[in-house]
C-alpha cells in the first residue's frame, strides 16, 4: 500500500510539471531578398536572449521553420553576409496558432572604409521600398491592440498623424483636410471599391466598419502624400492592404464571438505535406442575431462578410493564388409614432441594401535571375437598393426616392520588377479596367411633387493606367525614387501624366532627411458624370481630373532605441476642383452622394499646407506609446473667386496613446495588455443654411444667404478617450482571448445634422454622443 501511495504522489507531481511547464510553439517563415524575391539560401534566423541559443537556417527554398519557441513576446535576428542585419521585435507567439514570418533582407551597401552593421528594425519603413516619405507600415496586431482600432485598420489610422475621423460614427478617413472619397483602397494590388459595410451612406468614402476582419490581412503599407508612381487614381492616400496565405504545416482554426459580431476562420494546407493552402474568414453581425428582440424603429444595422486565399505554388511555372472578399449590408428603418413628429425626418421610412465584392487570380513567376513578373485578373462591383417613402398627417404614404446603382470593374494588372544592378531597380506595370455600370436614381424635394429621374444610365467604359518606376542608389547616402504614372480616361477622352520623384539623404545611422514630389489625379464617381442640366444634357462628362500637386519634405529620427521621430511639413496645390458654376458647391465637400445633383465645371482651385508630427515607442520590455500632432489648413476656391475653407478643414488634431503588456501567470505564459487612446480633434465646419428656402420646403436648404459663408465657422472641437483591456492565455493546444474595446469612452458630443422643426418652423442642430464598446471572447486552436 505504501509502494502505491508513493507512486500515486510521483504520477501526480510529473503530471503536475508537464503542464506546468513553458509552453512553446512553432515559428516559420520566408526569408528573401528584398530587391529580387529570390531566396536568401543560408541566412540564418536566432532567438534573441534565448538560452541555449535557438536557432536555425533558410533552406534552399526560402524557408525556415524554428521550433520550441516559448510564447510570449519574442524578438529575432535574421542576418547573412552581403545583407543588412534586421531585428524583428516583439512578436507575440500564442500556442493558438504558429507565428509566420515573412523578412525581406536588403543588400549591404559596398563601401571602403570600415563597415559597421547597424541592425534594422522590419517596422521602421514601409513594405514599398520604393515608398520615401508620407508612408508607413501598419500591423494586423495593432488594429487589436490599439485602443479606438476596434479591428479596424480604417480606424487605426486615425491615430496616425495628419490622419482624421469625419466622424465618430463613421471609419472614414480623411488626410491633411482631403475628402476622404480622395483615398485609393488596393488589396493584393488591385485597386478595389472602398470595402466597408454601409459604405458611402453618411459621408462619401466611409462606412461602419472595414468589411475585411484582420484574421486574413498582412502586415500592409498606408501613405498620405507624395506616393511612388504605381499609385494612380488617387489624391489624398492610399491603403495597400495584403492577406496573408495560409498555414502550409498545419489547420488551424478560430472563432470569435462578440457585441458587434460572429467570427470564423480556417487554414490550412489541403493536404499534409503539400504547399497549397487556404484560408477563409466569415462574420455574420450580433445585432442581426438578436433583430426580432429589438424595437422596430431601432434601424438595426444587418451585415456579412467573407474573404479567402487560395495559394498554390508551382516548381516551374510560378505561384498562383486565387483571393476575393465580399459583403452584404442591410438595414431597414419605420417612422416614429405620429406624437412625436417635430421633422421631416421623423415621418419617413426606409429600406436599404448593399453589397460589394472582389475576387482575383494572381501569378508571380521569376524571369530570368534578375526579374519577376506580377500579375492579377480581377472582378469588383458593388451595388445599392434604397427606397424610402413619407407619412403625411393622414398617415398616406408617398414615394419620395429610389435609386439603384449597380457597377463593377474588370481588371487586368501586370507589373515587372527588375534588379538591374546594387545601385539600379525598376518596376513597370501596365492597369487595364473595363468599368461597367447601371444607374437610376429618382428622388423629389418635396412629397407632394412627382419623382424626378436625376439619373438613369447604363454601359461601360475603360481607364487605362501605365507607371515605370525606378530607385538609384546614387551613393551610400544618396537614393533617389523616381518615376512616372499615366491615366487615360474613355468616358471623358482625360489623359493625364503624373511625374513622381523623391530624393532621401542619410545624414548619419540616426537621421535621415528626404524630399518629395508627385502629381496625382482622380476621377469622380461615375454618378457624377451623369447628372442632367434642365435641357436634359450631361454636362459634367466634360470634367477634366482633378489634379492635386504634393510637396513633402520629411526629416526622421531615432533619437533612442525603440523610438522614432518624424515631422513632415507639406503643402498640395489643387487644380481641375469640379465646382458648380454659380455657387460654393464642390466635390470637395460632398457627404452623402446618393442623391448629389449638381452641374459642375473644373474652374475651382485648392491648396492644403500644414505640418506632421509623430513621436512612437515600439512595443519594448511591455511598454508603447504613439503620440501624433498635425496643424493644417485646407482651403478651395469655386467659381466665384472666393476663398473657403473645405468641410474637413479641422485645423488640427492631436492623437496620444499610451500601453503597457504584462506576461503572467506561473511561467509566464499568458498576456495581459491595457492601453488608453486619447483624440483632440477640431470641430467640423458649419455649412450655411438658406432659411427661408427650408421654410418654404419645409426641410433644411443648404445655401449662402445674407452675406453669410459656407465652412467660414467650426463646430465645437472634438475630445475622445478609448481604451481597450485584452487577457490572452495559452493552453498547449489553444489559447483563448477575452477583449474590452471602448470608443469613445468619455461618451463626447459631436455635431451630427441639421433638422427643420416643423412645429417651430426653424432650424436645429442636432448633437449626439456615440460610444461603441466591443467585447469579445477568442478562441484560437
Amino acid at each position: 500500500m505504501k509502494q502505491v501511495i508513493v507512486t500515486l504522489v510521483c504520477v501526480v507531481s510529473i503530471c503536475g510539471l508537464s503542464f506546468s511547464q513553458s509552453i512553446t510553439q512553432t515559428v516559420r517563415g520566408t526569408v528573401k531578398d528584398l530587391t529580387t524575391g529570390g531566396p536568401t539560401i543560408g541566412a540564418n534566423i536566432v532567438l534573441i536572449d534565448s538560452e541555449p541559443q535557438i536557432g536555425t537556417i533558410v533552406d534552399f527554398e526560402g524557408h525556415f521553420i524554428m521550433e520550441s519557441v516559448p510564447v510570449g513576446r519574442q524578438s529575432f535576428k535574421v542576418s547573412m553576409l552581403g545583407y543588412e542585419t534586421v531585428l524583428i521585435n516583439d512578436i507575440l507567439v500564442s500556442s493558438g496558432k504558429q507565428v509566420v514570418l515573412n523578412i525581406e533582407l536588403k543588400e549591404q551597401a559596398t563601401q571602403l572604409s570600415e563597415i559597421v552593421l547597424i541592425p534594422i528594425r522590419q517596422k521602421d519603413k514601409p513594405i514599398n521600398s520604393l515608398a520615401t516619405v508620407s508612408s508607413r507600415q501598419f500591423t494586423v496586431e495593432e488594429t487589436n491592440r490599439y485602443a479606438g482600432g476596434l479591428d479596424d485598420p480604417a480606424r487605426l489610422a486615425s491615430s496616425f498623424a495628419g490622419v482624421a475621423s469625419p466622424s465618430i460614427k463613421s471609419n472614414g478617413v480623411s488626410i491633411r483636410g482631403n475628402s476622404p472619397a480622395g483615398l485609393l483602397w488596393r488589396i493584393e494590388g488591385v485597386e478595389i471599391p472602398s470595402p466597408n459595410h454601409f459604405a458611402d451612406l453618411n459621408i462619401v468614402g466611409t462606412g461602419a466598419l472595414t468589411a475585411m476582419s484582420s484574421h486574413v490581412m498582412n502586415n500592409s503599407d498606408f501613405y498620405t502624400g507624395a506616393f511612388p508612381a504605381e499609385y494612380g487614381n488617387a489624391t489624398s492616400g492610399v491603403f495597400d492592404i495584403n492577406m496573408r496565405s495560409g498555414n502550409s504545416t498545419e489547420r488551424e482554426h478560430a472563432f470569435q464571438a462578440g457585441i458587434l459580431g460572429l467570427d470564423f476562420a480556417s487554414e490550412g494546407p489541403f493536404k499534409k505535406g503539400n504547399n497549397s493552402t487556404y484560408l477563409f474568414n466569415y462574420r455574420y453581425s450580433t445585432l442581426a442575431l438578436i433583430g426580432s428582440l429589438l424595437p422596430d424603429d431601432a434601424g438595426i444595422l444587418k451585415y456579412q462578410d467573407l474573404s479567402y486565399k487560395i495559394k498554390i505554388p508551382t516548381e516551374n511555372f510560378g505561384t498562383f493564388s486565387f483571393w476575393g472578399i465580399g459583403a452584404y449590408d442591410s438595414v431597414d428603418t419605420e417612422a416614429l409614432d405620429i406624437e412625436e413628429w417635430e421633422s421631416k425626418e421623423d415621418r419617413e421610412r426606409s429600406q436599404l441594401s448593399q453589397y460589394l465584392f472582389a475576387s482575383g487570380l494572381s501569378h508571380k513567376i521569376g524571369v530570368g535571375s534578375k526579374s519577376s513578373l506580377n500579375s492579377t485578373l480581377a472582378l469588383s462591383g458593388r451595388g445599392l437598393s434604397f427606397d424610402e417613402q413619407y407619412l403625411d398627417d393622414n398617415l398616406n404614404e408617398s414615394e419620395v426616392s429610389n435609386a439603384r446603382k449597380d457597377s463593377y470593374k474588370l481588371t487586368l494588372q501586370s507589373s515587372l520588377s527588375t534588379y538591374f544592378s546594387d545601385n539600379h531597380y525598376n518596376q513597370t506595370g501596365v492597369y487595364i479596367n473595363s468599368l461597367g455600370y447601371n444607374l437610376n436614381v429618382n428622388h423629389t424635394e418635396t412629397p407632394t411633387t412627382t419623382l424626378e429621374n436625376i439619373i438613369s444610365e447604363k454601359g461601360q467604359s475603360l481607364h487605362f493606367q501605365l507607371y515605370s518606376q525606378s530607385r538609384f542608389k546614387i551613393s551610400p547616402k544618396f537614393t533617389l525614387n523616381t518615376g512616372l504614372h499615366a491615366q487615360y480616361f474613355q468616358l471623358n477622352k482625360e489623359v493625364t501624366v503624373e511625374p513622381r520623384v523623391a530624393i532621401s539623404y542619410k545624414l548619419n545611422n540616426k537621421n535621415d532627411l528626404a524630399l518629395a514630389y508627385g502629381l496625382h489625379s482622380r476621377i469622380e464617381s461615375l454618378e457624377t458624370y451623369f447628372i442632367k442640366d434642365e435641357f436634359g444634357n450631361q454636362p459634367n462628362k466634360d470634367l477634366k481630373l482633378m489634379k492635386s500637386n504634393h510637396f513633402v519634405l520629411s526629416y526622421n529620427s531615432t533619437p533612442f532605441k525603440n523610438v522614432s521621430l518624424a515631422i513632415e511639413p507639406y503643402y498640395q496645390k489643387l487644380t481641375n476642383v469640379p465646382v458648380s458654376p454659380d455657387s460654393y458647391v464642390s466635390t470637395l465637400n460632398v457627404e452623402d452622394n446618393l442623391f448629389f445633383n449638381e452641374v459642375l465645371i473644373s474652374k475651382g482651385t485648392g491648396r492644403n499646407v500644414g505640418i506632421d508630427f509623430t513621436l512612437e515607442q515600439y512595443l519594448s520590455k511591455g511598454l508603447y506609446y504613439l503620440f501624433t500632432a498635425s496643424v493644417f489648413d485646407s482651403k478651395y476656391t469655386a467659381n466665384d473667386g472666393i476663398e473657403r475653407s473645405t468641410r474637413y478643414n479641422k485645423n488640427f488634431v492631436m492623437n496620444a496613446l499610451i500601453g503597457k503588456e504584462w506576461q503572467v501567470g506561473e511561467h509566464k505564459n499568458n498576456t495581459l495588455n491595457a492601453n488608453v487612446r486619447f483624440n483632440y480633434l477640431g470641430g467640423n465646419r458649419v455649412e450655411a443654411i438658406d432659411l427661408q428656402s427650408s421654410i418654404n420646403n419645409q426641410d433644411v436648404v443648404y445655401g449662402e444667404t445674407n452675406g453669410e459663408i459656407s465652412f467660414s465657422k467650426r463646430h465645437r472641437n472634438t475630445p475622445i478617450t478609448s481604451f481597450t483591456l485584452s487577457y490572452r492565455k495559452n493552453k498547449p493546444k489553444h489559447a483563448s482571448i477575452w477583449s474590452l474595446q471602448v470608443f469613445n469612452s468619455s461618451l463626447t458630443e459631436e455635431f451630427d445634422k441639421n433638422l427643420f422643426n416643423t412645429s417651430l418652423q426653424a432650424v436645429e442642430q442636432e448633437y449626439s454622443a456615440i460610444m461603441i464598446p466591443s467585447l469579445s471572447y477568442k478562441i484560437e486552436f
